[in-house]
């Protein structure tokens, strides 16, 4: 139990670090920015857990826990994953970004949001949903340049705060682009694994102390699927790679309303449970604006803001335990 724990714990760490390595190494060599690549990625492969425990569900009957899943994921990439990596590097956001990818999420979420709380997610809504993922991606990379990083540390900034260390950096994030995709593909891997050790370790562990399966749903299961992005964000942050943290964020939270909303709604229509809509559809909402607005004011999400982000994602996780 304590073994799987730790051992999925040291291995999410492991595969983040490959991950971030591999992908700002691919940013480099294709001279696009680690933002774009955080967006798709690595954002999209972070959000392999959602997407099996949804299409878990969905097979085994229970879509409320698919949709469930989705919704309480992105609270936690809103507050507490952008929140843990504010907390570690403040994270400048360009208005040009908030423009774009802020006002694209922002209306993507309202949207699920009005549309689960009055009509059932059908096979039709599920191609649009993935229709709208694929043009997204479609307008992120016609859009895309190395200007777009957010928040990265430029080449004389590296080299004056790291010193020696600034060519043993430079070494890391000059691998061919074979290397890079092989090191991102071994990270995905082993970060899937580790993850599903860990959840496993803890789910062992809540049970072993007596808490009840609602607070290890909420709680462990929700934490745990969204432990991949929560750790690759904070390890980009101590990167100095702010940006690709956000991207990471926001991407999930693209592709886990957009891909497994849509996937999910092919394999079987579902209605949304009674309890998400009167509650956490309200909250994602707000959870989604109050990141946008702390992102927008100031064009950074700074360590108090982050912070204020996670105690918020705590406050949250307490309401729905009680």
């Amino acid at each position: 139990m304590l073994l799987s724990l730790l051992g999925g714990l040291a291995g999410l760490i492991i595969g983040a670090d490959l991950l971030v390595r591999g992908a700002v190494g691919l940013a480099q060599r294709l001279g696009v920015s680690s933002l774009l690549i955080g967006l798709t990625l690595v954002g999209f492969g972070t959000s392999v857990p959602e997407t099996a425990t949804a299409l878990s569900a969905v097979l085994s009957g229970a879509p409320g826990i698919a949709v469930g899943n989705i919704v309480g994921a992105n609270i936690a990439n809103c507050l507490l994953i952008v929140g843990v990596a504010a907390a570690v590097a403040p994270i400048a956001v360009p208005a040009d970004f908030m423009k774009r990818e802020g006002a694209a999420l922002m209306g993507t979420t309202i949207s699920f949001v009005a549309w689960g709380s009055f009509l059932a997610f059908d096979r039709v809504a599920g191609l649009v949903m993935l229709a709208l993922l694929s043009l997204y991606l479609w307008s992120v990379a016609q859009r895309s340049s190395v200007a777009d990083d957010v928040g990265e540390e430029t080449t004389a900034d590296l080299a004056q705060r790291e010193g020696w260390r600034y060519a043993f950096a430079r070494w890391f994030g000059a691998y061919p682009v074979a290397s890079a995709v092989s090191l991102m593909l071994g990270g995905i891997l082993l970060i899937v694994f580790s993850g599903h050790a860990f959840v496993d370790g803890a789910v062992l562990l809540a049970q072993s102390l007596g808490v009840s399966d609602a607070v290890i749903g909420v709680s462990v299961v929700a934490i745990g699927t969204t432990s991949p992005e929560l750790i690759t964000s904070a390890v980009a942050a101590l990167r100095g790679r702010p940006g690709l943290a956000l991207g990471n964020a926001i991407g999930s939270c693209f592709f886990n309303i957009l891909g497994i909303g849509g996937l999910i709604a092919l394999v079987e229509p579902i209605s949304i449970p009674r309890s998400v809509v009167v509650f956490d559809f309200p909250v994602l909402a707000a959870a989604t604006a109050l990141m946008l607005f702390l992102a927008s004011t100031g064009r950074t999400v700074s360590r108090p803001e982050g912070i204020a982000l996670v105690l918020f994602y705590c406050a949250y996780i307490l309401m729905v335990t009680l």
